[in-house]
């Protein structure tokens, strides 16, 4: 791990202390990083921040790599190089090691700010004790509503009714809801079991009580391993539709193609083992096996016909 930047700190004046650490974990994320950054500086006001960007060694040929080069001396922000690709987890858990805001912002490199996204997040959890964790709501680039932003538990049986897909068949319907939420009103305040972690922001009190992600989980399930763990000990987690932002979902996974969706599918799977197998008899664990396995391949099957489609 290298260590590249200067070391005064946040937005504002660091003798003022920091309100909320930015850990942004940049892997080939192209031009995006710039515009998230522009994004940052743009549309946060009246708070004190600092941003520290984790690079999970990405290409010298790419764009973010060379703009990184670029800002890398500027006094709000602290860069770390990675040698190797870190992982999303641990690479988020050595920013947050090194933060010094109260509250840290965990920040996809393809996310834009429509409004003081920061400054909304910091304050709510700054005025409630009981709630450790809080996110935006999250829109696609279509301005659709990006589901993963506002998500239940994922018990097993929520779970799998988000799968086979009776969550979105009857969307008013909370006992098919349970993971998805479809039922909940996304313009009001909710209580929910996970946000996205393309943008979340959490209690430094919390990360000092429970500890960072589970860096177990190279990519994908981290955030929702959190956000349980969170609960657990009676705290909650926040979805604050008052908070906007766009994410370009896909823009670094999907350079990896078919490996990231065998990522998410071992994590799926690391999550599963974790939380819920010793609660379930041979059989049980068989078919759960099977529906997480037989998902990787349903999408991997999906993927070949998309592209059959483009070809024509």
């Amino acid at each position: 791990m290298k260590e590249e930047s200067s070391e005064k700190g946040g937005r504002m004046n660091t003798s003022e202390g920091i309100d909320v650490s930015i850990i942004i974990v940049n892997w080939n994320a192209g031009g995006y990083l710039e515009e998230t950054i522009n994004s940052v500086r743009e549309k946060t006001e009246g708070i004190r921040y600092e941003i520290i960007i984790i690079d999970n060694d990405s290409d010298k040929t790419d764009e973010s790599y060379e703009y990184i080069e670029r800002i890398k001396g500027e006094e709000d922000i602290k860069v770390i190089k990675e040698e190797k690709n870190a992982g999303f987890a641990k690479a988020n858990n050595i920013g947050m090691e090194m933060a010094r805001g109260r509250n840290f912002l965990i920040l996809n490199p393809d996310v834009i700010f429509h409004n003081n996204v920061i400054k909304i997040l910091s304050e709510y959890l700054d005025g409630h004790e009981d709630v450790v964790m809080a996110g935006p709501k999250v829109l696609n680039a279509d301005g659709s509503f990006q589901q993963p932003c506002l998500r239940g538990n994922p018990y097993p049986r929520d779970t799998l009714y988000h799968l086979i897909g009776l969550g979105k068949a009857f969307p008013k319907d909370a006992r098919f809801n349970g993971y998805s939420l479809w039922h909940l009103d996304r313009e009001k305040i909710n209580e929910c079991g996970a946000l996205s972690g393309c943008c979340m922001m959490v209690k430094r009190s919390m990360y000092e009580e429970i500890g960072g992600m589970d860096e177990e989980f190279f990519m994908y399930q981290e955030e929702t391993d959190w956000g349980l763990r969170a609960k657990e000990t009676g705290k909650k987690v926040i979805y604050n539709p008052s908070g906007v932002v766009t994410h370009y979902q896909g823009v670094t996974t999907d350079k990896a193609g078919i490996k990231s969706k065998w990522i998410f599918t071992q994590s799926m799977m690391k999550f599963f083992k974790k939380h819920f197998w010793s609660r379930y008899n041979i059989i049980e664990k068989g078919f759960w096996i099977v529906l997480i396995y037989g998902n990787f391949i349903l999408k991997i099957m999906q993927g070949i016909k998309r592209r059959k489609r483009k070809r024509r």
